[in-house]
């Protein structure tokens, strides 16, 4: 790769960051996300903190310590503390989603070989609607689980092609942090490890299960203290939080739906009995709730094994496409025109694939496999629970990668000589 060649790319880079960042700013300005953002418990956290009371959060009539994962929390009460506002908190979002769409171009690069592939794969995260939006007008961590899912990605990618120490800490911790957001990152390890090994001979495996090992210790090492935290609140072990089983519950019950609303603005809570609710809320403490949700979830699919398989594939079919309720807090035209842009990125992406099929590039279609199999394993693991269209959102810059290819299509198909992106 000449000078020249290493000049330009970093020149559209930056140009890829200044739209996305530039999009973003003339969003919050349009929805008054600088003066009114949508909040949710994440803020009441980092407020409870900065008062001195803890990460405490109370929710169903009790007082919760292990509410949510903490990463978030932590990085608006730093930016309080250090004199910032809301405000600031949302261009620190709209940096970080900005800095996705160079990062998702880079990723479009490496699999395709060729810049248009990033330019296309870029410029789709910079105008998507939903990273948009959230970036912009929510105190909400989804747009740092988006990044941090496709920082594990790159990374794995990186590593299992040098299989170095550095690169193994490095991906170790990365997810490691990721957990602390977003905890079903942590599957990708495990999977990561497995395809690493499928992709190289024998000869290399002790190489690679010892540079996977590191990097699980890694993981382990940045999520232990939080865990220890728990524990020692709770005096039983909570790895991450307490609120699993009710989100589990929500999308296995009698009255659910694949999603949390059972009709307009009513919530699956909405639907209890008034003795269930009663008995819900006089449990002592979160961990008695959380065991409560959990066990009328596993008595709801014990009494109705082929309701759960229903709705689990329900949930999964609605993870990727949509749902009735779908749009149900956005003006109808936002839903007409993501619509639009979701079958746009689906079509690009089928010709992103069809694109390194038809050069039968192994290398290429070895990370593919990993990039499916990690939007398999989020899905399937979302499906449990209960889908909304923003838990889509969180891995679609992923499903960017591949509509990237479309511009590695077009290049084949208008401009044979093939265009080397080392």
């Amino acid at each position: 790769m000449t000078m020249a060649m290493r000049i330009a790319w970093r020149r559209y880079w930056r140009l890829l960051f200044v739209l996305a960042f530039g999009v973003r700013l003339t969003a919050a300005f349009m929805l008054d996300g600088f003066r009114s953002p949508e909040t949710f418990e994440y803020e009441n956290l980092a407020r409870s903190m900065l008062a001195g009371k803890g990460f405490v959060y109370k929710h169903l009539d009790v007082v919760y310590y292990s509410f949510a994962a903490p990463l978030y929390s932590w990085m608006c009460a730093a930016v309080y503390a250090a004199g910032g506002t809301v405000g600031t908190v949302l261009l620190l979002q709209m940096m970080l989603s900005a800095s996705q769409a160079v990062l998702v171009a880079r990723m479009a690069e490496e699999l395709f070989q060729t810049t248009r592939a990033g330019m296309v794969a870029g410029f789709l995260v910079a105008v998507h609607p939903g990273l948009i939006v959230y970036a912009s007008s929510k105190l909400h961590p989804l747009t740092v689980d988006a990044v941090v899912f496709s920082l594990a990605l790159w990374l794995f990618w990186r590593l299992n092609a040098t299989p170095s120490w550095t690169r193994a800490v490095v991906a170790g911790l990365v997810v490691g942090i990721g957990a602390l957001t977003r905890s079903t990152v942590v599957v990708f390890l495990p999977i990561g490890a497995l395809w690493s090994l499928w992709t190289h001979g024998r000869e290399r495996w002790l190489t690679l299960v010892s540079r996977w090992v590191v990097a699980g210790l890694c993981a382990a090492m940045v999520i232990m203290p939080w865990s220890v935290r728990n524990t020692l609140i709770h005096g039983k072990f909570v790895w991450m939080l307490t609120t699993d089983s009710e989100v589990f519950w929500r999308g296995n019950n009698p009255a659910a739906t694949g999603h949390s609303y059972v009709n307009g603005y009513s919530i699956e809570l909405d639907t209890l009995t008034p003795n269930k609710r009663h008995d819900l809320l006089h449990q002592r403490n979160e961990l008695t709730q959380a065991h409560w949700f959990l066990a009328e979830a596993i008595d709801f699919i014990r009494s109705n094994p082929t309701t759960f398989v229903r709705l689990t594939i329900m949930k999964f079919y609605r993870f990727w496409w949509f749902s009735s309720q779908s749009g149900l807090l956005y003006r109808h035209n936002w839903l007409v025109a993501y619509r639009a842009f979701y079958v746009l990125v689906l079509v690009l992406g089928a010709l992103g694939i069809w694109s390194l099929v038809r050069q039968r590039d192994v290398r290429a279609l070895a990370q593919v496999a990993l990039l499916v199999l990690f939007l398999l394993a989020l899905s399937a693991l979302q499906s449990l629970y209960y889908v909304e269209v923003r838990h889509r959102w969180a891995v679609e810059p992923l499903l960017l990668v591949l509509a990237g290819g479309s511009g590695a299509w077009l290049s084949h198909r208008w401009q044979p000589e093939r265009e080397t992106a080392r």
